[in-house]
């Protein structure tokens, strides 16, 4: 039974990781040196290191010392039991993928007037673009109506700016 809590500060802000927030501090000299190990090959904290070995642990169902073992035998380029493999992976894609941006979240909306606008010179834009993929003057406009609509609709993505544009000036 582990719930998980999303990890504090900097680089790992939206991380998640096992319940216990504080891990016990390792005292197995082979725990730490996978710590150590963890540390050296995924760009992380002491902290974000041990999390990432006891979210494996707690995924893979083993003991902590087992997990740390099999990590220190893949740096000696040994085979590691699948599953404890599996778990590593597991754990590190968890803690290195921020949490989605929820798409009900409160956000100021421009007039629509001028979202209407932005959607028609997007498109204008577009097909000028593909009448002439070479011209470098259609290219800067397209990019420059396509930054618009991502500003407008607070989306860093563009296609879900143009998608949410095309919405909301329709409804």
């Amino acid at each position: 039974m582990t719930a998980s809590v999303p990890l504090a500060g900097g680089r790992g802000a939206g991380r998640r990781a096992p319940a216990s927030t504080t891990p016990p501090a390792p005292s197995d000299p082979g725990v730490l040196r996978a710590v150590g190990t963890l540390m050296a090959t995924t760009p992380a904290t002491a902290r974000e290191a041990e999390l990432i070995l006891a979210a494996a642990a707690a995924g893979s169902a083993m003991p902590e010392t087992a997990l740390a073992a099999a990590v220190l035998d893949a740096s000696r380029g040994m085979p590691v039991p699948v599953r404890a493999e599996r778990a590593l992976r597991q754990a590190l894609h968890a803690a290195r993928t921020p949490d989605p941006v929820p798409a009900s979240r409160p956000c100021l909306m421009p007039l629509r007037e001028d979202a209407e606008k932005a959607v028609g010179r997007f498109f204008e834009t577009r097909l000028r673009l593909t009448a002439a993929p070479a011209d470098p003057q259609a290219r800067r406009a397209f990019e420059d109506a396509l930054f618009t609509l991502c500003i407008l609709m607070g989306r860093p993505c563009a296609a879900d700016a143009v998608h949410e544009a095309v919405q909301y000036t329709e409804g």
